[in-house]
């Protein structure tokens, strides 16, 4: 660009160089997707851009040695390839980092597991488990694939995976599903499938299908880019007819053709669509929200209807102690003296309720945990009250306290909710729990549709459902249970507290929280806007451009040379570049 101004007796030769140069290094690429694209009998920028540039820089070299009239300008294909590999550069990056993230988010397929065998425990890959290998789990372990327990007793969280949040026990003859996490207890488990047949190896897959897509609008704009450039080629090979007919001059015939193939090339097409996602994407990371699938942009302002998950969504998964009904003096310290034995998540709970009161743990004799059960210290216990509801302290028979512990609501549950009724979408709360549980958190948060007890297949045919209706729906979970669901979902959030699986599989991870959603929401509503604009003015462009590139104002003495054509054409994917990146 510099050496098109500076005029020196080599300025030409070094600018000869360097396109050479470019379209040595940048144009294969373009060659090879057009010759694709004729392969499959489509048109394409590819196709475009390796005539123009090519006709571009043969022009260039006839002109520069003299031996047809005109004035070379080696800019011209410099820019074309420069300002296109540039946007696809965005593209392909925004799609690499987003799987790199993903490969970190999620480890399962690389961690270890032990295996039980004649000679005693072995640890293996976890890919290199076949059905029918004993594997041994225990207190804190995810279940890293399907089996059965052959041996052991073991309390389970199935809250990822049902959304029941009170852990669950399993004994011989039960089934372990992968994602489920060992919350209390040793067993052995047999394998029944790999971890590429299991729950989550199963899902694993659909992330990988996922960012293969191109966002509706996308598609959009390589569809019209196509018929584009269909009729472009047409219109530059009539102009050079048109004006060869009747001028019979060739040099300014071909310099017609050319300024209109070159200034119609549609970089700006090719640079709206993903310069105004990465730019989006840029911003959403900065406000802790991770995109996946960037056609989730375009889907935010298509949704009526956002289903929540209960436990670890709305709530933050963890249970706090909400009322400790003591019936003796001491009845605090010995449950904290208790609860410290154990990792149970109740446990924790009473341990961070005690802390309040500066205790000190007391001795109370031998203890053993039972999962399902409770703690058994010397002559007290502390575990499930038989009448179904909380925990219960007890000494021998006599009951020093009564404990009830609830999931904790997250405090920016409600403002969120808030909003999103002003957006106008409709609010459902879809939960494994149990219905009591499930009423009792959608009443503190206004929200009036409830569907409890429900298993991961009902809650995707709930979205199924809505579907067949016409409406677009949204969903918000962590676990494995709503895996299924956000796969089937017309966009998918998932928490940054949530197992790796629903990472995989959902289109945006939250890993500021809850208020991510409201982030998102607006964050997308500006990049789309910014594509329509992007996609309008490319289109504007050129409506205006083509006529003038092809000689309609000649008799005004208005001529549109080549290389001011190349300079117009970059001056549009700079607008582009501008409007995307504005605030």
């Amino acid at each position: 660009m510099i050496l098109m101004f500076l005029h020196h007796p080599y300025s030409l030769y070094i600018q000869a160089f360097l396109s050479l140069l470019v379209q040595v290094l940048g144009g294969p690429k373009f060659y090879k997707g057009a010759i694709a694209g004729l392969k499959m009998r489509t048109g394409n920028m590819d196709l475009l851009i390796s005539i123009g540039t090519t006709s571009a820089l043969i022009y260039s070299f006839l002109a520069l040695f003299k031996v047809i009239p005109g004035e070379p300008f080696f800019e011209t294909n410099a820019f074309l390839i420069s300002f296109v590999r540039l946007g696809k550069f965005i593209e392909e990056r925004t799609k690499t980092r987003a799987l790199s993230l993903l490969k970190e988010l999620f480890a399962l397929q690389s961690s270890r597991v032990k295996v039980w065998t004649s000679s005693g425990e072995i640890e293996i890959n976890v890919s290199d488990l076949f059905p029918g290998d004993i594997i041994v789990v225990k207190t804190g372990d995810l279940v890293p694939v399907d089996g059965k327990i052959v041996e052991g007793l073991v309390e389970v969280d199935e809250s990822l995976i049902s959304g029941e949040s009170v852990p669950i026990l399993k004994k011989k003859g039960d089934n372990l599903i992968s994602g489920s996490i060992i919350v209390n207890g040793y067993a052995k488990v047999e394998v029944t499938s790999q971890v590429e047949s299991s729950y989550i190896g199963v899902l694993i897959r659909l992330i990988e299908e996922a960012l293969q897509r191109k966002p509706k609008i996308q598609r959009l704009a390589d569809r019209v880019s196509h018929y584009f450039v269909q009729i472009i080629l047409l219109l530059s090979v009539a102009v050079f007819l048109i004006w060869f007919i009747k001028t019979q001059e060739l040099s300014l015939s071909f310099n017609f053709a050319l300024a209109l193939l070159v200034i119609s090339c549609p970089c700006a097409f090719g640079l709206a669509v993903p310069l105004a996602i990465f730019v989006g994407l840029t911003r959403t990371y900065k406000r802790g929200i991770l995109v996946k699938d960037p056609g989730g942009f375009e889907r935010a302002g298509q949704i009526d209807i956002l289903i929540l998950d209960k436990t670890g969504t709305i709530t933050v998964g963890k249970p706090k102690v909400i009322e400790f009904n003591s019936l003796d003096d001491k009845a605090i310290e010995i449950a904290f003296s208790l609860a410290l034995t154990s990792q149970h998540p109740y446990s924790k709970a009473i341990v961070e309720y005690a802390k309040q009161f500066n205790l000190s743990p007391i001795q109370l004799g031998e203890c053993r945990e039972v999962p399902g059960v409770g703690i058994f210290c010397g002559d007290y216990f502390l575990g499930r009250n038989p009448s179904g509801k909380g925990l219960i302290l007890r000494d021998r028979e006599q009951i020093l306290a009564e404990i009830d512990v609830e999931d904790e609501i997250r405090i920016e549950a409600k403002e969120v909710l808030e909003d999103i009724r002003k957006r106008g979408l409709g609010i459902i709360l879809a939960t494994g729990d149990t219905r009591e549980r499930a009423s009792t958190v959608a009443e503190k948060l206004g929200i009036e549709t409830i569907y409890a007890e429900i298993k991961p297949q009902d809650k995707l045919k709930l979205i199924e459902d809505f579907q067949k209706r016409g409406l677009k729906v949204a969903i918000v979970g962590d676990g494995v249970n709503d895996a299924p669901a956000m796969a089937r979902a017309d966009l998918s959030f998932v928490m940054a507290e949530g197992v790796d699986i629903a990472k995989r599989v959902g289109d945006v991870i939250l890993l500021s929280g809850l208020r991510g959603i409201v982030y998102f929401f607006d964050i997308a509503d500006k990049t789309r806007k910014r594509i329509w604009q992007n996609l309008f003015w490319a289109f504007i462009y050129n409506i205006i451009s083509i006529p003038i590139a092809g000689g309609i104002l000649y008799h005004k003495g208005i001529v549109l040379k080549p290389e001011f054509a190349g300079l117009m054409m970059a001056l549009s994917s700079v607008s582009v570049v501008i409007n995307s990146i504005r605030r």
